[in-house]
């Protein structure tokens, strides 16, 4: 290391303080450039040269006193290493390094004198919000949930919102971060606050932000109608960008210092529990004086609350969006059940909004072109016959009362039956099996047809091979006393049949 001549140094440039001087042969011996050392040190380049060109001539030979004082008794080199650690901070390294009797500021002043950084990089535009314009929400890892029987553990999340203006904090910890429990997430944090803001902060996780982009991201389509929905425009915070959004970065870092540090010993056996121990927690931090400003986050918050916007009236119904091809019956297919769109659109793929009550169906110019309630079960039809052509429809009501007709014939329980599947949601799709069942009299009799229609409707099995096996066994054996079986050519399909489908087929009656 080079020694300086302090009185050889001091015109130099500008003139500067034997620490700063210090810190130019120290950086200069590290190997930095001139040109970087006068960027991180804010000076100038000159400066440096003169500086270290003086202490060349001095002694090029000569090396640099050992440090002294308290600075000396600190190994710094390990200060800098958990200074990169998650979760650490200065305060931590001050407890943990500095000597006695060495108070934190003089610790921070020394620690950042060894660590400079660029000037530029360290200057920042102070944003001073407006109340009840924005809130920021964002996710950190939680505490895990431990199982009594097992002692398996859980990861948990937290969720964290907090004011941009007021710094007035919600949070609580959930099992997953997917859409559903985001949206719900940010519901009962609206209900905290009692209001809406005008924008929400969001990061840019998969239930926010469909596609992240540091110009142009895009959204998340359904939570775009959840924020249409309660009125407020969202923001995406920039990727790796933590500073837009301080305010509940600043919050979660409290929480992991001082909530996560109280109960580092305590085992959380179920969610409730941790999040019943939070919101004390939480009520005694809004409660709390901050020193920057002298008040509590609860009475910023109360001159903040009364500018923002009502919660909507009823509560958000979350839609899912699908693609589906319309078949040559004009029906689309969405979970086994079938809706019906005009026939204009027959071959299209079209997009579909589903909710927990209704289906909306949108041509490709983004045009709603049928709306239906959506159905449970299986294999159900929801049929508008407006969207048939006119001249289809006339055959098909011509063939209903045909088959109508034909069956009164045969006799009542052939008729009852013909009714029974033409008053479901989509008549015309029994249609061809009220035909088979016509179709019998010219191998069987009546009487046969009867009694296979009336074991048909006893047992909820109104399928054309059931209606015909039982018909052809009353053909041969006649209506004597005997165990009835099920015909053979039913058996294979219901013992091959899972049970979910026989209970869908009770259900058609």
């Amino acid at each position: 290391m080079l020694i300086l001549d302090k009185e050889n140094t001091s015109m130099v440039g500008e003139r500067k303080s034997q620490q700063m001087n210090l810190q130019i042969l120290e950086l200069h011996r590290r190997g930095t450039g001139k040109l970087k050392i006068a960027r991180m040190l804010g000076i100038s380049k000159n400066t440096v040269k003169g500086v270290i060109r003086q202490a060349l001539q001095a002694n090029s030979l000569a090396v640099m006193p050992p440090e002294t004082g308290w600075p000396a008794q600190v190994a710094w080199d390990r200060v800098q290493a958990e200074l990169g650690k998650r979760y650490v901070t200065i305060k931590c390294l001050h407890a943990d390094y500095a000597p006695e009797g060495v108070n934190y500021l003089r610790f921070w002043r020394e620690l950042q004198r060894r660590l400079p950084s660029l000037v530029e990089d360290q200057a920042r535009i102070r944003f001073q919000y407006k109340p009840g314009t924005r809130v920021e929400v964002d996710y950190c890892d939680g505490i895990p949930i431990t199982d009594r029987g097992t002692g398996k553990q859980t990861v948990t999340h937290l969720f964290c919102g907090a004011s941009s203006y007021s710094d007035y904090t919600f949070g609580e910890f959930v099992f997953t971060q997917k859409r559903d429990e985001f949206i719900a997430s940010q519901d009962r944090m609206y209900q905290f606050f009692g209001g809406i803001f005008e924008y929400t902060v969001i990061d840019n996780l998969k239930s926010g932000v469909h596609r992240a982009h540091i110009y142009d991201p895009d959204v998340n389509p359904v939570y775009v109608e959840y924020a249409n929905h309660m009125g407020f425009g969202v923001l995406p915070a920039r990727p790796v960008t933590p500073r837009d959004k301080p305010a509940t970065e600043g919050a979660i870092g409290v929480i992991q210092r001082q909530f996560f540090a109280e109960v580092r010993n305590r085992v959380f056996y179920s969610l409730s529990e941790l999040n019943l121990a939070f919101r004390e927690y939480l009520t005694g931090l809004n409660q709390s004086v901050m020193k920057d400003y002298g008040t509590t986050r609860a009475a910023r918050f109360e001159e903040e609350k009364k500018v923002l916007k009502p919660l909507p009236r009823h509560p958000f119904e979350a839609a899912e969006y699908r693609t589906a091809k319309v078949h040559p019956d004009c029906h689309v297919q969405l979970d086994k059940n079938f809706y019906s769109v005009p026939y204009q659109l027959i071959g299209q793929s079209l997009r579909v909004r589903l909710t927990s009550r209704m289906l909306e169906i949108f041509n490709s110019d983004h045009d709603s072109v049928a709306i239906h309630t959506r159905l449970r079960g299986y294999g159900k039809f929801s049929t508008i016959d407006a969207h048939y052509p006119e001249q289809k429809l006339a055959v098909a009501r011509f063939d209903i009362i045909y088959a109508k007709r034909e069956a009164a014939k045969i006799g009542p329980e052939t008729s009852k039956l013909v009714e029974i599947l033409l008053t479901e949601h989509h008549p015309l799709r029994f249609l061809r099996r009220i035909q088979g069942v016509l179709r019998l009299c010219k191998t069987l009799s009546p009487k046969a047809i009867e009694y296979g229609c009336h074991q048909a409707m006893m047992f909820n099995r109104p399928r054309l091979a059931y209606i015909t096996g039982c018909a052809e066994k009353f053909e041969l054996s006649g209506h004597r006393p005997r165990a009835i079986g099920v015909p053979e050519r039913e058996l294979s399909s219901i013992y091959l049949q899972p049970i979910s489908n026989q209970k869908e087929e009770t259900e058609l009656l």
